[in-house]
Formats: C-alpha cells, structure tokens, sequence
C-alpha cells in the first residue's frame, strides 16, 4: 500500500469517527430533552397526584404523617426549580461559549465549558435526587394513610337499628300523637 493511500484511509477511518462522534451529540442531545421532559412531566404530575389524594380520598384533617406529603411536595418543587435554572443556566453558558469563541479565547473555551457543565451536572444531580425522595415521600404518606383509612373502617361497626322484630327494622313515626291511646 502506498502512502497516498493509507492517508485516503486515515482520512476516511477519520470521516468515519467524526460521523459516528456526530451521532453521539446527536443521541446525546434527544436524551437531555427527554430527560428535561420526564423530569418535569414526574414532578409536576407527582404534585398534582398529591393534591387529587388529599381532596378526593383522604381529607387533610383525618390524614396522619402531615409532614410526608409536605416534604413529598416541597421535594417536587425543589425538583422543578432545580430543573428549570439548570435550562436558564445552560443558556447563560452557551452564550459565554459562543462570546469566548467570537472573542478567539481558544485556550479557555475547553476548560470553561467543563467548569460550566459541573454547575449544570450539579443542577441535575439536585433535580433527580429531590424527585427520588420526593416520589418516595409521597408514595409513603398514601400508603400509610390508606392503610389506617382501612383500619379505621375495620374498627367502626356498623350502626344498628333503633329497634328490631324478626330481622326486620320498625322505624318510629316521625310525630308522637298528641293524646294516648285511651283503655275500653
């Protein structure tokens, strides 16, 4: 093999590196949209899931552990905050990237990047772990208080009728009459 041809082949070896290092960034990218997309979907689904439990199946008054569905909460919202200054954040970033590059700060541009990505990374760490312990908050706090809203039901017999005369119930009427019953 001559020398013209293994640089034809290093050049096309080198094509085919950048072809697929393109598709890394390309997956890459459709990932962090998802990502964003989930994490939020979760959370904000997660806060309403809660307040649908707390009006529909167990009133606010009867519901024990209160502080779970707090937390739970507080958690989801951390979860969104974090999430959305980590967009607002990226994009303070990819406009001091574009400045260093217009700038020609060639030098800095690698190390900057990476300083700004370990904010962002933080960010997400943040975002994730506070939906983690924010779902596992609220899914205690429902399960606990289904579970005593049962035993609650357990405990608590049934009425019983005022009066009864084989099986059937005699119900009383509603006005006593006003003289009575007078003997023959």
């Amino acid at each position: 093999m001559t020398d013209k041809e293994e640089n034809i082949e290093e050049v096309i070896d080198q094509q085919g590196w950048i072809d697929y290092r393109n598709s890394v960034i390309e997956n890459k990218t459709k990932s962090q949209d998802d990502f964003e997309k989930y994490i939020n979907l979760m959370a904000s689904g997660g806060l309403v899931l809660s307040l649908t439990f707390l009006e529909k199946i167990v009133s606010l008054d009867k519901a024990v552990y209160k502080s779970l569905i707090v937390i739970g909460m507080y958690l989801m919202v951390v979860t969104l905050l974090s999430n959305l200054y980590s967009h607002y954040k990226s994009m303070l970033d990819s406009d001091a990237t574009i400045k260093d590059i217009d700038e020609r700060h060639y030098k800095k541009i690698f190390k900057n990047i990476e300083k700004r990505n370990k904010k962002i990374n933080i960010l997400n760490k943040i975002s994730i772990w506070s939906l983690i312990f924010g779902i596992m908050s609220l899914i205690t706090f429902v399960t606990i208080n289904i579970y005593h809203m049962n035993n609650n039901q357990k405990t608590t017999p049934p009425p019983k009728p005022a009066t009864e005369e084989k099986g059937r119930t005699i119900t009383p009427p509603s006005s006593r009459p006003s003289n009575p019953p007078q003997k023959k």
